[in-house]
C-alpha cells in the first residue's frame, strides 16, 4: 500500500509540510518495505501546482495522504479518488506515518479556507 507524504525534504526524517501545494517534495512511501520515491515539486509543470500535486497521489494508487493544510482544487480531486487525507504538519514523515497506521492523525475532511484553519 502506497501512501503520499507532502514533505519539506526528500527523506522520512524530513518534516510534513504546512501546506499542501506548499510542498517541496511529494514523497510517495510503499508501507509494506517504508521505500520512498521523491517526486521533486520543481519537476511538475503545468498549469496547477495543486492539481498535478494531487494527480501524483492518483497516478502511485495511494490510499491516503498525509499533509497540512489542502486547497480546494487538490482536496476535491482526492476526495472525489476516495483518497483518505490526514493532517499531519508539525511531525517528521516517519512520524506521521506511525501515527496514521495507529489512527492518530486527524483527518481532513474539508479545504483549507483560511491559513488558521485545521
Amino acid at each position: 500500500m502506497n501512501i503520499a507524504v507532502a514533505a519539506d525534504g526528500k527523506s522520512l526524517e524530513s518534516q510534513v509540510s504546512e501546506r499542501f501545494e506548499l510542498c517541496s517534495y511529494m514523497l510517495i512511501v510503499n508501507m509494506d518495505d517504508l521505500t520512498v520515491n521523491a517526486i521533486n515539486k520543481d519537476e511538475l509543470l503545468g498549469t496547477s501546482l495543486e492539481e498535478n500535486l494531487a494527480q501524483k497521489v492518483l497516478e502511485y494508487n495511494c490510499e491516503a495522504v498525509i499533509t497540512g493544510n489542502i486547497n480546494l482544487t487538490a482536496f476535491n480531486i482526492l476526495t472525489d479518488a476516495y483518497v483518505t487525507r490526514y493532517y499531519g504538519a508539525g511531525h517528521s514523515v516517519k512520524d506521521a506515518l506511525e501515527l496514521s497506521e495507529k489512527q492518530l492523525l486527524k483527518l481532513i475532511k474539508e479545504e483549507c479556507k483560511s491559513n488558521h484553519h485545521h
